[in-house]
């Protein structure tokens, strides 16, 4: 296990994560987070509908016996991934005791589903996975580059790998700040396509493949043209014009050690 050594900015905004999503958690609807994130309004159905018909796309030639997944959340790919995959165990670990607990609610007891309060960088474990999975989580950990060597350290040689993550909208962001308008700190850690595929290859991964998942309400075509025409094509010219968020997939070599890099 390589040992990940954080510093002071890195523990302040894992602090004020922690927090920021036990609260948002308890308060923010009475019918619990899953509900206000994805059922709440038309616009977020449509988006769940549209996660979730992707998720399943690229794990239609996936199989797994052990998966870990980072930042679960309430447990609603969890609970999708358990549908589609009975037999396997599944380590779900979230920074938030809150939804920690929504899950455990969600999802009952379980014995093939291990729930850890802890943040990713922070967890520890002998165990290594041959699926690792995450949504919308790793854009709210500041070292991308810790990420990925730790992702690469807790998969099994030939394992498989799933990550849903937004890239930054510089244009949005230059006309808030224009307007004025505020951030929250959980939108302020976003990745690029470029930049993921550069640490998933120097820390030795393969077969990294790109696919828009999400697109905007702001443009006159409608989304769910968008999602149909492009949601089972690679990231390409249209996707960074018009998607905003992705969905990678990758595999670590078999039977070699890799070489993990990025500082």
């Amino acid at each position: 296990m390589i040992k990940m050594e954080k510093n002071s900015e890195e523990v302040e905004f894992s602090k004020w994560m922690r927090e920021f999503y036990n609260k948002k958690a308890r308060k923010i609807s009475d019918k619990g987070y899953e509900h206000a994130r994805w059922f709440s309004s038309s616009r977020k159905k449509r988006q769940y509908v549209f996660s979730m018909k992707s998720l399943l796309f690229h794990l239609d030639n996936v199989d797994f016996k052990e998966c870990l997944e980072i930042g679960c959340g309430p447990g609603t790919w969890t609970s999708l991934l358990l549908e589609k995959y009975p037999g396997a165990d599944f380590t779900c670990v979230d920074i938030s005791r809150e939804m920690i607990s929504q899950l455990n609610k969600k999802l009952g007891k379980r014995r093939n589903v291990k729930s850890v309060v802890s943040s990713f960088l922070d967890y520890d474990s002998k165990e290594k996975y041959d699926f690792i999975f995450s949504s919308r989580a790793i854009e709210y950990i500041p070292n991308k580059s810790k990420v990925i060597r730790k992702i690469n350290s807790l998969m099994k040689d030939g394992g498989k790998g799933v990550i849903i993550t937004s890239p930054p909208h510089d244009l949005i962001v230059n006309v808030k700040k224009a307007m004025g308008k505020k951030f929250n700190k959980n939108h302020t850690q976003r990745i690029s396509v470029e930049k993921m595929r550069e640490l998933l290859r120097i820390n030795g991964f393969i077969e990294i493949k790109f696919y828009p998942i999400l697109f905007s309400d702001f443009f006159l075509v409608p989304t769910s043209f968008l999602f149909k025409s492009m949601y089972k094509k690679r990231w390409n010219l249209l996707s960074k014009m018009f998607a905003t968020g992705y969905i990678v997939t990758f595999n670590k070599k078999n039977g070699k050690k890799n070489s993990v890099l990025g500082k």
